[in-house]
């Protein structure tokens, strides 16, 4: 069984040296931290957010090995990146932390260099974390983690439109093929309040495609449907319902989205208002 302490020395870096940090933060504004970390700054973000701790963890001299949990369905222990623990300091008075803007005075704040020996591993090796999922930061030396993939292709399959299934607050995250499939359609979708089980259903039509929607309520928490404005901090898991044609004229992708609402009931005992 190979271990991800065999990839740290074989490019000469003993495991007694090396932290592994495992981010998977649900405060960081309604998104994963894998969702973060694959947007446009996301990965200065991340690291920003990596060297701000609550006491003294990582010993100047010594490394981080960082890990993302990644987009269900699959939700991966994937390698991010290596750094170097250059020195450590203490935040300022009012100072916030960059991802979830929680005051962070007195904390600690160390100082990170990339390092780039274990580059062709990055965004490509995943490890089983084991049990301890909640044990986000540990000793390399003593949890050797397994290899469970090197990946030559980075994303798996799309499952298909009648499978796709995911939090709302993980969608920035999903895979680019998976995005350019949901911009290539338009249809009906359902969103589920995870708490309630109350379902809201509605369409992409005119100029949206189910990405463009669905990235509504990533953003916006409500899509700017009116009910929805009123539910500050639900939870929900979106899933589509039937995929239509871009070229279907609105009033007829209306008509579907009509007949799903009188199936599902979401009118009687649901979040839709009309």
């Amino acid at each position: 069984m190979i271990t991800f302490n065999d990839v740290l020395s074989s490019v000469g870096v003993d495991p007694v040296n090396v932290h592994l940090a495992r981010h998977q933060d649900t405060r960081a504004r309604g998104r994963s931290i894998y969702a973060i970390w694959k947007s446009p700054d996301g990965p200065k973000l991340v690291e920003e957010y990596q060297a701000v701790q609550n006491r003294d963890r990582f010993p100047v001299g010594g490394f981080v090995a960082s890990f993302v949990v990644t987009a269900p369905p699959r939700s991966e222990t994937l390698f991010i990146g290596l750094y170097k623990v250059l020195s450590v300091g203490r935040c300022g008075p009012g100072s916030r932390e960059a991802l979830t803007g929680i005051d962070i005075t007195g904390h600690y704040r160390y100082a990170m260099a990339y390092d780039d020996r274990l580059d062709e591993y990055k965004e490509r090796l995943v490890v089983d974390w084991g049990p301890g999922a909640r044990s986000w930061a540990q000793r390399a030396s003593r949890q050797p983690k397994p290899i469970r993939a090197l990946r030559d292709q980075q994303e798996p399959p799309f499952p298909g439109f009648g499978q796709f299934c995911i939090d709302v607050h993980d969608l920035p995250g999903i895979y680019p093929g998976w995005q350019e499939r949901l911009r290539e359609v338009k249809g009906i979708y359902v969103l589920v309040d995870k708490k309630t089980g109350q379902q809201y259903v509605g369409s992409a039509k005119g100029e949206d495609s189910l990405w463009g929607r669905f990235s509504d309520y990533a953003r916006t928490g409500h899509g700017g449907n009116a009910e929805l404005r009123h539910r500050a901090g639900a939870q929900y898991q979106m899933a589509v319902l039937q995929v239509v044609d871009m070229s279907l004229p609105d009033h007829s992708i209306e008509e579907i989205e009509g007949w799903w609402k009188r199936k599902l009931m979401s009118r009687d005992h649901g979040l839709n208002r009309n």
